[in-house]
């Protein structure tokens, strides 16, 4: 699935190198709304920051068109499960003024050997402890809605709602054999995460509620 990913990238990035009279944006052609100078974004770059949203905690993007009213993004940046990447969908882009309907597709790296205060479980006895943890890579599908405000410069500015939808298990495991609980060392075969740091971890991660704010600057006017 990552070699897919990286694949659809580079292609994505091809077209966006031949294709000079291709429109470009994330968000709608501005037909009905004019700017200052008579002439619309053929580029748009996005920056944005939100919950579980398709730029992490803070991030960027950069589109195309790949159709008359579908848009199609290159994504990027932190999130609470590390390195955020992903690609993103607009739909009927060319209804103004109305929630238009989004698809996207993000996978977060995940970390190793990250060294982080857990609450754990041990012979039935619950403590935080201080040891290293690996959280492995997450996908999750982002079906969505969009609203855009659009402004006279060409730029926008962006209100995404969606929901991200885990593609598979990605439970965190201890990085080392033994944990040190209350002292002494044991057996991190013997040790568990807690109910409560379990949904820590999948709050972290990529799936649950999406809500995230963008502003899409608009460059190469023509």
């Amino acid at each position: 699935m990552k070699t897919n990913f990286f694949f659809f990238g580079f292609v994505f990035l091809c077209l966006l190198l031949v294709q000079p009279n291709t429109t470009f944006g994330q968000y709608e052609r501005p037909r009905e709304v004019s700017n200052n100078n008579g002439k619309r974004a053929n580029i748009y770059l996005s920056l944005g920051s939100g919950l579980q949203y398709k730029y992490g905690m803070i991030g960027g993007g950069v589109g195309m068109y790949i159709g008359e009213n579908t848009l199609g993004e290159l994504t990027f940046g932190l999130g609470g499960y590390g390195f955020k990447t992903g690609v993103n969908m607009v739909f009927n882009t060319g209804s103004n003024k109305k929630w238009r309907p989004t698809l996207g597709f993000v996978r977060g790296s995940g970390v190793s050997n990250f060294e982080t205060e857990v609450e754990v479980v041990y012979n039935l006895e619950v403590k935080d402890v201080t040891t290293k943890i690996n959280l492995p890579a997450a996908y999750a599908l982002t079906p969505g809605v969009q609203r855009i405000i659009m402004f006279r410069n060409g730029s926008s500015l962006a209100l995404d709602l969606g929901i991200g939808i885990s593609l598979n298990q990605h439970e965190a495991t201890f990085s080392e054999d033994q944990v040190l609980f209350d002292g002494v060392l044991r057996p991190s075969q013997l040790i568990s995460f807690s109910d409560l740091q379990k949904t820590t971890f999948k709050v972290m991660g990529p799936s649950g509620i999406i809500c995230g704010v963008s502003y899409n600057f608009g460059l190469g006017l023509k």
